[in-house]
């Protein structure tokens, strides 16, 4: 039977990908986002490519649109086997100039939607034994100068995703986390940013296609991982992250001289 897969910020980048990825190979999918005429483009876009498509408008940050999303992929569809957490936004600014509403926004959008979407759809995902993909970031595991809010809320996500998968292992759900690096989608351009400054970028950084880390995402899932680090770029940062946290250090510091502090 073909999957039921529902993906959050389906209307462009990564999520638009990944919901063509998967229907590609015949799979049904759920689109969520906040405009009915950019969903409905990419979900005739997904039947063209061999899948069939919901498209539900709603803001994942309010509960009754997150709750009318599930409803109303179970009555189109009857299951679930994936729950996409791709809904997202960045946040990039001086640790000192946090706005605190905005910071409190992105958490609810990049931290408390997933989790309560997870939360909502567990019993159809357990029935499937299906699988929650939670969309992270190098910034989850790295935090470099300007990236603190937005980094805290994808270390929150990395650390309940932790939790999630060892409290839900004995249902037979998995729980995938996505670790992206640079990718070519308006992502900075959506981001709340103090002073029109998103930080420091290493010189020749090469961002990944959204299609590329669609496809190596829809495999992961395939393949029953756990965590998928979709670059070189990123896996690199992981490992000196753990292994060599002073010398980190002293990359962050240096990064943040560079951006003027």
């Amino acid at each position: 039977m073909a999957p039921v897969v529902v993906v959050t910020g389906a209307s462009s980048g990564i999520g638009r990908s990944l919901a063509l990825a998967w229907a590609r190979r015949g799979a049904r999918v759920v689109l969520s986002a906040r405009g009915q005429e950019a969903l409905d483009r990419v979900a005739a876009e997904a039947r063209a490519a061999g899948g069939d498509a919901l498209a539900v408008a709603g803001d994942v940050t309010v509960e009754e649109d997150r709750k009318a999303l599930c409803e109303r992929a179970l009555g189109a569809y009857g299951r679930l086997d994936v729950l996409v957490n791709n809904a997202g936004r960045g946040y990039y600014a001086p640790s000192l100039e946090v706005d605190p509403a905005e910071l409190e926004a992105i958490y609810r959008l990049n931290v408390i939607a997933p989790v309560r979407l997870a939360q909502l759809a567990i019993e159809p995902l357990s029935a499937a034994k299906g699988t929650i993909v939670m969309v992270s970031s190098v910034a989850g595991v790295v935090a470099s100068p300007r990236m603190g809010p937005y980094a805290s809320s994808k270390f929150a996500l990395e650390a309940l995703s932790m939790s999630l998968r060892a409290e839900l292992a004995s249902r037979g759900v998995r729980v995938l986390v996505v670790r992206p690096g640079p990718v070519a989608t308006p992502f900075r351009q959506n981001a709340v940013v103090a002073d029109d400054n998103v930080g420091y970028r290493p010189p020749g950084h090469n961002p990944q296609s959204p299609d590329d880390v669609a496809e190596m995402t829809v495999r992961a899932v395939d393949a029953g991982r756990e965590v998928l680090e979709t670059s070189l770029f990123v896996k690199t940062a992981s490992v000196a992250a753990r292994v060599a946290p002073g010398p980190m250090r002293w990359i962050t510091r240096q990064m943040a001289r560079r951006s003027g502090f």
